[in-house]
């Protein structure tokens, strides 16, 4: 075992597992920034077209209601 850490096979799968521990670091860093930009920010492209929807259709207008017969 002591043979497989210390050899070339071995530095290499440390640098892969190392590589893949800062790539899966750096999609949660991103993900929450992204999440907090877009989505939690109430100035965001998309909050302002929710708030446009929610105004539009907005249960306060006086719909007419008609029965289907």
């Amino acid at each position: 075992m002591k043979r497989f850490l210390k050899s070339q096979k071995g530095q290499t799968a440390v640098e892969y597992l190392l590589l893949v521990a800062v790539a899966i670091t750096l999609g949660i860093a991103f993900t929450k920034a992204a999440n907090a930009y877009l989505l939690d920010n109430p100035n965001s492209f998309l909050n302002k077209q929710l708030n446009l929807l929610n105004q539009q259709f907005d249960s306060a207008n006086n719909y007419k209601y008609y029965k289907i017969p």
